[in-house]
């Protein structure tokens, strides 16, 4: 049985989808250390904040 047209377009769609998936997949990475928050100054360092 051979495939519509379309159907063999969307198999060549997906296919392609993931083999540039593997090509630019993140690297899985874990944090070392306590993670911080960007721009965070303790109540201690700026006593204005509190107000």
């Amino acid at each position: 049985m051979k495939p519509r047209k379309s159907t063999a377009i969307l198999m060549a769609a997906w296919l392609s989808t993931f083999v540039v998936y593997l090509f630019v997949k993140p690297t899985d990475t874990t944090a070392e250390g306590p993670t911080t928050f960007l721009n965070a100054v303790p109540t201690w360092v700026n006593p204005d904040a509190s107000r």
